[in-house]
């Protein structure tokens, strides 16, 4: 796999990995200036020329992974200092990206879709966005933003990560009610907001009860999605009114783990 693909697929996945440029040679080197590969915990993508060098560069990216450095910079004498025959000197640049922890799943690119998708690359988020339709997706994003051209979307909700929001709003409503069906089957899923009525919520949940379906399965599903005070139609203002929701759930996860954390810390005071 190269680089380029390897990028996509650790974003996608919410995977943190270092990102290995090499800036400069001198002499002989094994790959030219500008050679990129990709380093994960468990994995690496593409090359920088094999060898002693690349085993130490991803060594040092491994490194980089547990700490809180962003960015580093090496220069590697490959006779002196690696021992390798061609003997040249290599300048490399390290750059870590460590994935959002807030994960969001969006399934379509309609009006309002894009308008969210607009709030979203502005918000410390990872968003992947998905569509069986390429022409409906803009030309750029935001570096956050992960745009997918899916036929069968509802394939992607098993390999989402587990802590990821979905949001549901497609061009069709079987669609919708078939990725329903798979987020809230997920036994890691927390939230599944489906765009539209109260009537199209109610009619929902009435057929996934028949479906077997249980009610805490159930009570995953948010149908109408945003903020209930906002009764706006206006694409931009229900995106607006999606967004605050999912931003007030993402500050009551972190207040959770907050609270939790607190009395864990009182817990082993008191034992003492």
């Amino acid at each position: 796999m190269n680089w380029i693909d390897a990028l996509k697929k650790l974003h996608y996945q919410s995977h943190s990995f270092v990102l290995v440029t090499v800036l400069q040679t001198r002499g002989s080197s094994p790959r030219d200036t500008g050679s990129k590969m990709v380093i994960s915990r468990n994995h690496s993508y593409d090359t920088i020329g094999g060898g002693a060098l690349e085993f130490e560069v991803t060594q040092i990216a491994r490194e980089l992974l547990d700490s809180d450095k962003s960015q580093d910079k090496r220069v590697f004498n490959l006779g002196k200092d690696l021992k390798q025959c061609c003997g040249g000197v290599v300048e490399v640049f390290f750059e870590v990206f460590n994935p959002a922890s807030f994960n969001i799943a969006l399934f379509g690119a309609g009006h309002i879709g894009k308008a969210l998708a607009t709030i979203l690359s502005e918000v410390d988020c990872q968003l992947n966005w998905f569509d069986s339709r390429s022409q409906q997706f803009p030309e750029t994003s935001g570096a956050n933003v992960h745009m997918i051209v899916m036929d069968q979307p509802e394939i992607a909700v098993e390999q989402c990560p587990s802590d990821t929001h979905y949001l549901v709003m497609t061009h069709d409503h079987a669609l919708d009610q078939q990725l329903c069906e798979t987020i809230i089957s997920r036994p890691d899923s927390q939230y599944c907001g489906l765009i539209g009525s109260s009537t199209k919520g109610l009619k929902f949940r009435q057929r996934l009860l028949k479906k077997g379906f249980k009610q805490n399965e159930l009570e995953k599903l948010v149908c109408p999605v945003g903020l209930s005070n906002i009764k706006s139609k206006k694409p931009m203002e229900i995106a607006v009114s999606i967004g605050a929701e999912l931003l007030q759930l993402r500050d009551k996860a972190i207040q959770n783990v907050q609270d939790s954390s607190r009395s864990d810390v009182i817990s082993l005071i008191n034992n003492k």
